[in-house]
């Protein structure tokens, strides 16, 4: 028989939705809520590697949270300096972070802009590196495919 909790099975998925939940509904400390945030990049870069849907269901649901996490930090004491300089710190030390970072920013810039300062901006921007801003649909660059030599 497998353990409750045994990492990746539905058990565990379950059980952790639940915590995540519970944690948002009554928690305000900092600290706690930085850790959360931290615990949940971290987990989700080490996760043994999955198909495509599975990576971009993954990374819709890190994003979910993220911003769930980031609003309930900018609402506690200092919160929002915190989410800034926790962010930029995830954006230089988890491989891949700051493009995810900068693709939600860009795909709903008036939502992160509450949650992002200018400064943890810059240095997702920075990491992520030059041609990783993500065009606005509509726009002529977003429909436009870099030809074979620029790669």
């Amino acid at each position: 028989m497998a353990p409750l909790a045994a990492p990746g099975g539905a058990p565990a998925a379950a059980l952790r939705g639940e915590l995540f939940e519970e944690l948002l509904r009554d928690e305000s400390h900092p600290d706690v809520l930085e850790a959360l945030l931290v615990a949940l990049v971290v987990r989700h870069d080490t996760r043994p590697g999955a198909a495509a849907g599975d990576r971009a269901g993954d990374a819709a649901r890190l994003r979910g949270a993220v911003l769930r996490v980031g609003t309930a930090l900018v609402r506690s004491t200092d919160g929002a300096r915190r989410l800034d300089r926790c962010l930029a710190e995830l954006a230089r030390t988890v491989p891949g972070f700051a493009a995810h970072a900068l693709a939600w920013y860009d795909e709903d810039p008036a939502g992160w802009r509450a949650l992002v300062g200018a400064g943890g901006l810059r240095t997702i921007e920075d990491v992520a590196g030059p041609g990783a801003r993500t065009p606005p649909a509509g726009t002529p660059d977003a429909e436009r495919v870099p030809s074979a030599w620029h790669s």
